[in-house]
């Protein structure tokens, strides 16, 4: 047979099959043989319209008319008795969702032992779910797996069972599945079977752990693994397995999986132990925003500002500049001394980009140590527009109409700061009292 005409048979016989089944079916080669049997050779008629049917068949499925195509490979078949066409036929009625028509040829031209039997017999199999007649879906599907030595047939059977929540069935057929070609994502679905619907829970999550200790810890069912414990409350096992991820990936220089872990691992450390995450972190040498808000959040200002330092220098984000100018000046036991710098910092900042944050920071350092109160005030109500209910802006507000001697504006503003904070906070009570004693 011509080469195009070797493709256009091995194009339509994947696309049907990718698509028809979540089981990955193998498609037959000329490898492939029948348990305790040979193929028969058919006899095939000439056909004088042959190739120039091919070749409308293939332009019509490059456009995507899958219609037209179907009914060249008919005529195809019925002109020259290869079932190869047959196959492209049933193929494509069952990408069209034509299940009927595809169980009706498939019947109709089913012969004993020949090269095409077996994925005739599939899509037939396929046909049947699809129509809903269990029964005779299982028939066909036995009868599969028992004259063609193919994973991809059990994994069909084994999911018709799952199907028909025959749950142990299914599992049986799985394994067998499983031990033809030892599939990861067979070994996956196994697991799963056990954990959620045969009630193993440990032995499947005893295999998979086995698996993944002997096999480089396969992304997948290491995450299905972790999922189960997480699910199970065995959070003792969690970290140490995503550590032993993280180090099989990083020895392995894995890099797409060691940075999909490097994530799970921070963010699950995050949540559960932060002292530990910030030692994972700095033992790795990863300088990320996530260390930068563990930092913040175990009060470890000091190395906040250092990091912020080199995440600044090294990519120049401004935000990285403002958040330093914030932690120096928090830090600082003598105000005074830093004002300029953090003044200078957040000048270079806000002559870039608009924040309502740095903004309000800076009009209140301005306000508040009596440098430039006019030019507070505007910083403030420029960071009001954006977020006009923010009571922290609203208090600078209030000091810088204090500072400016507009004792009533102060009032006005600080009001409505203490009806919805209350007088807790220390330095909202000394603005509060400040102010109330301006208006007398």
């Amino acid at each position: 047979m011509s080469s195009y005409k070797n493709y256009l048979i091995t194009t339509a016989l994947l696309l049907s099959l990718t698509g028809c089944t979540n089981i990955e079916p193998k498609v037959p080669t000329n490898k492939s043989s029948i348990n305790n049997g040979y193929f028969i050779k058919q006899d095939i008629k000439h056909f004088n319209l042959e190739n120039e049917y091919i070749m409308y068949a293939l332009e019509y499925e490059s456009q995507q008319k899958y219609r037209s195509s179907r009914e060249i490979y008919l005529k195809l078949f019925e002109n020259t008795n290869n079932h190869e066409y047959l196959v492209s036929y049933l193929n494509l009625s069952f990408l069209l969702k034509d299940y009927k028509n595809v169980k009706k040829y498939a019947s109709l031209n089913m012969i004993e032992n020949i090269k095409e039997e077996e994925i005739i017999l599939k899509l037939y199999t396929l046909s049947l779910l699809k129509l809903n007649e269990k029964d005779e879906t299982i028939k066909y599907a036995k009868k599969l797996v028992n004259k063609f030595y193919h994973k991809s047939n059990h994994s069909l059977l084994a999911s018709i069972y799952l199907d028909l929540k025959e749950y142990k069935k299914s599992l049986v057929e799985f394994e067998k599945a499983y031990k033809i070609d030892k599939s990861v994502k067979t070994l996956q679905t196994i697991t799963s079977i056990q954990y959620y619907y045969t009630n193993e829970k440990e032995k499947s999550k005893k295999t998979m752990l086995s698996y993944i200790e002997k096999n480089s810890y396969p992304f997948n069912l290491s995450l299905q693994l972790l999922s189960f414990y997480e699910k199970d409350k065995e959070k003792d096992k969690i970290t140490p397995l995503l550590e032993m991820m993280y180090d099989t990936y990083k020895k392995d220089n894995n890099q797409l999986m060691l940075t999909k872990t490097q994530d799970l691992l921070i963010r699950y450390l995050a949540n559960e132990d932060k002292e530990k995450a910030i030692l994972f972190l700095e033992k790795n040498n990863i300088e990320s925003t996530i260390l930068l808000e563990l930092y913040k959040n175990t009060e470890q200002l000091n190395k906040a500002n250092l990091l912020l330092d080199k995440l600044y220098k090294k990519t120049n984000n401004l935000e990285y500049l403002g958040q330093q100018a914030i932690i120096e000046f928090e830090m600082a036991k003598n105000k005074q001394m830093v004002l300029s710098n953090v003044i200078s910092k957040f000048d270079k900042v806000l002559k870039k980009i608009s924040n309502p944050i740095y903004e309000n920071y800076l009009a209140y350092i301005l306000i508040d140590y009596n440098l430039d109160v006019k030019r507070g005030l505007s910083l403030v109500k420029k960071a009001l527009i954006l977020e006009p209910n923010n009571l922290a802006f609203i208090d600078t507000l209030a000091w810088g109409f204090y500072k400016n001697k507009d004792c009533k504006s102060a009032y006005i503003q600080m009001k409505k700061v203490v009806d919805s904070a209350g007088l807790d906070d220390e330095e909202i009570k000394l603005h509060w009292e400040k102010i109330k004693e301006c208006t007398k």
